[in-house]
């Protein structure tokens, strides 16, 4: 379902980073800290669609907020950039995703950012913050310069207001060190040794643990951390990107599936679909549309039931593991490997 909203504000954060203020519409101000509003953008006589993470918290007031970082050669990123002015209205979805947490008991939390990465983990640290007058929170903060850390002004800010339960660290692997130095900024790359460190002092409390950024970054962190004795259950992560299109296809030979998928009502919907892209592309070019929003494996709207054959999901941020336990794939992200597929959806 799609709403049309007010754009009240633009505040540039950085050369490249900046936030929508957008109107207390109904059909968004029931967010949680950490999801996201798909923006549905008509750009060039084509409607592209985009996840934009909410940078606000509505446990202390804000208005529904979204920041978005261009990105060189970026279609959406910098269409809104250069295009898109306070008092212009957008087309978003409701408030959708995964990546949230509940409030209320005291914990140790741990997050990890990179770059604009840090959008989701600025929305829940304020709302933790705010909500849990006895919890810590522990900001890793990886960056290219101290230019581009985005909310630099406003992350000094809580950790003075919240002295004693938010520390940030700053790392930043393309600038040296000035005359000044910072004690929470270091010149380098976050490492291994980093999360050492952090386990190492908070072990005993049982952290729990946020990350969001690029690929790299997700990857070193959770390896880290698993390495270091923490659990799966305690490591929360939101994806930079999904995928990078729906487009995207496998270098294999051609070959066909017959897909056969049953609505809620067991009528059933059948096509043919190409082994070398999503099962949801194929359906989209033979003209038949199936619910759907992101194309990115992050909203979870192309959420359907495997009954039969194989199916290849090459990425999920959407579904939670025992909904994969019990069958259910994306179809935007999921590859036939089968002759034959029986999908139903409910």
């Amino acid at each position: 379902m799609k709403t049309r909203v007010k754009i009240e504000r633009i505040i540039q954060e950085t050369r490249e980073a900046f936030t929508l203020v957008l109107e207390n519409a109904p059909s968004i101000a029931q967010y949680l800290p950490g999801q996201f509003l798909n923006f549905f953008l008509q750009i060039n006589g084509q409607e592209v669609v985009r996840q934009y993470s909410f940078s606000s918290s509505s446990f202390i007031g804000e208005p529904p907020s979204v920041t978005i970082k261009k990105v060189a050669g970026g279609l959406a990123s910098n269409f809104i950039g250069e295009q898109l002015r306070a008092g212009d209205e957008v087309s978003v979805s409701p408030p959708n995703g995964r990546f949230t947490t509940t409030f209320g008991v005291a914990r140790r939390v741990l997050m990890v950012a990179g770059g604009s990465g840090i959008t989701p983990l600025y929305a829940m640290m304020k709302s933790i913050l705010a909500q849990e007058p006895e919890s810590r929170v522990t900001l890793l903060y990886a960056n290219r310069s101290s230019e581009s850390i985005i909310f630099k002004k406003e992350l000094d800010h809580l950790e003075r207001k919240y002295t004693g339960r938010l520390e940030v660290r700053h790392f930043l692997s393309a600038e040296d060190a000035g005359l000044e130095k910072q004690e929470n900024t270091f010149f380098r790359k976050l490492n291994r040794f980093d999360f050492q460190k952090y386990v190492d002092a908070y072990w005993k409390e049982t952290p729990e643990v946020f990350i969001c950024g690029p690929e790299a970054l997700m990857n070193l962190s959770v390896e880290s951390l698993t390495i270091l004795g923490l659990s799966a259950d305690q490591i929360k992560m939101e994806a930079f990107s999904g995928m990078p299109g729906i487009e995207n296809r496998d270098d294999k030979p051609e070959a066909y599936t017959q897909v056969e998928i049953k609505d809620l009502n067991g009528e059933p919907i059948t096509f043919k679909a190409e082994s070398n892209q999503s099962v949801l592309k194929s359906a989209l070019d033979a003209g038949i549309r199936l619910p759907h929003s992101c194309k990115e494996s992050m909203c979870g709207a192309c959420k359907v039931r495997l009954v039969s054959g194989q199916l290849n999901m090459k990425t999920n941020y959407a579904l939670p593991d025992d909904e994969v336990e019990r069958g259910y794939v994306l179809l935007c992200s999921g590859f036939p490997q089968s002759e034959k597929l029986v999908l139903q959806y409910g």
